[in-house]
């Protein structure tokens, strides 16, 4: 194919400044200065990404971790629902405290000057998660947490925190991607979210040991025998482990569940074996990191209540910091750190849920386990938690609104890896995302970001009442070992001014289109008249946030 040279490009754009409706000397000038600049560096690609690593915390809504964060779907949303009553969603009924009017707004727990640290455990059940939700009403929230928590600890449903109390966390946000349409999987607790993060179901029909709608016990090691994304890898060769612990595999590897693993020796050790952090700070350092990892903190620090979210800072600084130590590693690593559920905090948007009879996303299984408390459905999606990628692919401070679940963490193992996702519903590939266009590969940096250091000597842990050291039986569900935390003046929280800009995705394309300007991109198409080469012009700008055409300025060239 023959080079468009600059005089070409030149009398080409001249040729299309009528259809631009700019004159020939401005669109020729403009040409020019586009043809000096310097070239855009080497976009990044995802075949790049060669370790693709998963981190699931515990019981954090976005709104509880990110609702004042800048640029975001947080406390100032515009599009924010109204309920029933009228009222706007973060105004919500139920609060009979004398001094606020029947009703709750979302307030701080501060762990700079009070104990915000560490709360107790309030309830994430499927069945009073469903009662919240209430059919998209979003109206239950308070409500449903003062009849199962009580009043001194129902009122937690309502905290959140800001960044003076979650600075490394905001300080990722600020480096990286944040995603605020991340949803978990499921309306319900942590083992069926973690269920559907390693095989994207919980077997509604109940074929194969399920459906599963509590977080599991002793009972059910070995019983489930569905298909697992990490069986998936291990038939197709790709490398894959888990890295937890002895209370972080009792805890949160929901692997110990599956019959398979129990017979089959290769399976049971890249599931139980490699430990946090000692193997896993050993195969970084060796550049032994498989192509697919899940990483399990222990317990007292998942940032579950009553565990103090400083420690869960700690936790996931380790996996960080661990990858950044060896630059060739880092340089190929994606890292997704999320919650698998929100732990019954409050999150203001209505999560997107199947039709009712959608196969796989409704309980079929007759008569309905004591567990659903006699609702079948909707599955999912779950409320909103917070997803951060970091990666040298998603560098910048972005923010992310596609929607994605933990499902999505398998479906980019997917498109990248080739291994099929198991068990995953028609409905729910249709409406969550493969989290590629969270990454921004226009711009990819593999240099190291200044983060906050975060200690578990941290005085926010060591002056404050909360569990530090605790076996894994003391971190559950419900147990009030720590202060309640009092409900404060009640006024609306707002959020931090400013706006964040979108990554790329898998496009690679020169830069960002301004409001306004007329960005111009050149489409070499095939020969149309023997050696003659088709070029077309296409003519773009910014109306309402949103790219689209200049009309009637395509401009075809042939030469």
């Amino acid at each position: 194919m023959p080079e468009l040279t600059r005089r070409d490009l030149l009398r080409a754009g001249g040729a299309g400044a009528a259809a631009l409706g700019l004159g020939s000397l401005g669109l020729e000038r403009a040409l020019q200065r586009a043809l000096a600049a310097p070239q855009p560096p080497r976009c990044g690609h995802l075949t790049d990404i060669e370790h693709v690593v998963i981190f699931i915390q515990e019981n954090r809504s976005f709104d509880n971790y990110f609702g004042t964060y800048r640029g975001v779907r947080g406390f100032s949303d515009p599009r924010a629902i109204r309920l029933p009553d009228g009222q706007g969603v973060f105004s919500q009924p139920g609060y009979r405290a004398p001094g606020f009017g029947g009703r709750l707004l979302p307030f701080r727990l501060d762990t700079q000057h009070a104990n915000g640290e560490c709360t107790n455990d309030i309830t994430h059940d499927w069945g009073p998660q469903h009662r919240t939700w209430n059919g998209g009403r979003m109206d239950k929230w308070v409500v449903e947490h003062m009849a199962s928590d009580g009043a001194a600890n129902g009122p937690l449903t309502m905290g959140y925190y800001q960044r003076e109390d979650l600075q490394y966390y905001h300080a990722l946000a600020d480096a990286f991607t944040l995603c605020d349409r991340y949803h978990c999987s499921l309306i319900g607790p942590t083992d069926p979210n973690r269920l559907y993060s390693i095989s994207a179901t919980i077997d509604p029909d109940g074929r194969h040991g399920g459906p599963q709608l509590k977080t599991l016990n002793n009972k059910k090691v070995g019983q489930f025998t569905w298909t697992t994304m990490p069986e998936q890898l291990q038939a197709r060769g790709i490398s894959w482990k888990v890295y937890g612990g002895p209370d972080a595999n009792f805890g949160d590897n929901d692997l110990q569940y599956f019959k398979a693993y129990y017979q089959n020796a290769e399976l049971y050790a890249n599931a139980f074996g490699p430990t946090f952090p000692e193997t896993f700070q050993a195969d970084v350092a060796a550049g032994q990191l498989p192509s697919v990892s899940w990483v399990l903190a222990p317990l007292v620090q998942t940032e579950h209540p009553p565990a103090p979210v400083a420690l869960g800072e700690y936790a996931t600084s380790q996996v960080v910091s661990t990858l950044m130590s060896n630059p060739a590693v880092w340089a190929k690593t994606a890292l997704f750190i999320t919650w698998d559920e929100n732990g019954g905090f409050f999150d203001h948007v209505p999560p997107p849920v199947a039709p009712p009879g959608t196969p796989g996303e409704y309980l079929t299984v007759s008569p309905l386990p004591s567990d659903a408390e006699g609702i079948a459905g909707p599955i999912g999606l779950g409320f909103r938690v917070p997803l951060i990628v970091v990666s040298p692919d998603a560098r910048g401070g972005l923010v992310s609104s596609d929607v994605f679940d933990h499902t999505s963490t398998l479906r980019f193992i997917e498109t990248r890896f080739g291994a099929e996702v198991p068990n995953l519903t028609k409905w729910r590939r249709s409406v969550t995302g493969d989290l590629t266009s969270a990454f921004n590969f226009v711009a990819p940096d593999p240099s190291v970001p200044a983060l906050p250091s975060v200690s578990p000597s941290d005085p926010a842990i060591t002056q404050s009442n909360c569990p530090t050291n605790s076996p894994a039986s003391e971190i559950d569900e419900g147990l009030p070992i720590v202060a309640t935390y009092p409900v404060p003046p009640n006024h609306m929280p707002s959020q931090e001014p400013g706006t964040r800009a979108r990554p790329s995705g898998v496009k690679c394309a020169v830069g960002p289109v301004r409001a306004g300007a007329i960005h111009l991109t050149v489409t070499p198409s095939r020969p149309v008249v023997g050696r003659r080469t088709r070029f077309t012009f296409h003519a773009t700008t910014v109306v309402g946030g949103r790219v689209v055409p200049v009309a009637g300025a395509i401009v075809h060239f042939d030469r």
